[in-house]
């Protein structure tokens, strides 16, 4: 009777093997249809895997040179609405965190100054045009309107320096006296 036995490896074994697969593979699906995914990620213990990661081995392990060697930034930064990250920003909250009296210290006046132009300033007034096709009395008027927008110019200037300097307490305008008295 034993010899009747099909050898290991034979056909009937084949077949054994096989059926003994497809019961196990019914069995994983029975099995895996009847659980319950919720109630098992409810018995996880979260924190008691997190103490179990190492982060600082995890992180040895990345090669941060190369992960950013994969980044490509100007694709990144075509997904930002600039708009959108600047409407989130409380301009007021960021100036008042600036000292501006360190800001000033760095400020140049001179060079700032330096770089007006006086010459394209004059030019754009057409004081030139005015004065050659006028009588007297106009190119008086003239002078006067170009002294006026002098005025108005230096005035829009003082302002300017004195809000860049931080002292635009009081109005803008030459001192009062030039020996600290007043006029009579």
């Amino acid at each position: 009777m034993i010899s009747r036995l099909p050898r290991p490896g034979g056909r009937f074994a084949g077949q054994v093997e096989s059926m003994a697969q497809g019961v196990a593979q019914r069995v994983i699906d029975l099995l895996v249809e009847s659980l319950d995914v919720n109630a098992l990620i409810a018995r996880i213990d979260v924190n008691a895997v997190v103490e179990r990661v190492n982060l600082n081995e995890a992180l040895d392990r990345v090669n941060l040179n190369e992960a950013l060697d994969r980044v490509n930034l100007n694709e990144a930064l075509d997904r930002v609405d600039l708009n959108e990250a600047l409407d989130q920003v409380d301009l007021n909250e960021a100036l008042d965190q600036v000292d501006m009296d360190k800001l000033m210290d760095r400020v140049d006046i001179n060079k700032i100054l330096d770089r007006i132009d006086i010459d394209a300033l004059v030019k754009n007034t057409d004081l030139g045009a005015l004065l050659a096709s006028s009588s007297s009395t106009i190119a008086t008027e003239v002078v006067d309107l170009g002294r006026s927008r002098a005025v108005s110019m230096d005035d829009t200037l003082a302002r300017w320096v004195s809000r860049l300097r931080r002292n635009h307490t009081g109005p803008a305008g030459p001192p009062e006296s030039l020996n600290g008295q007043e006029k009579p």
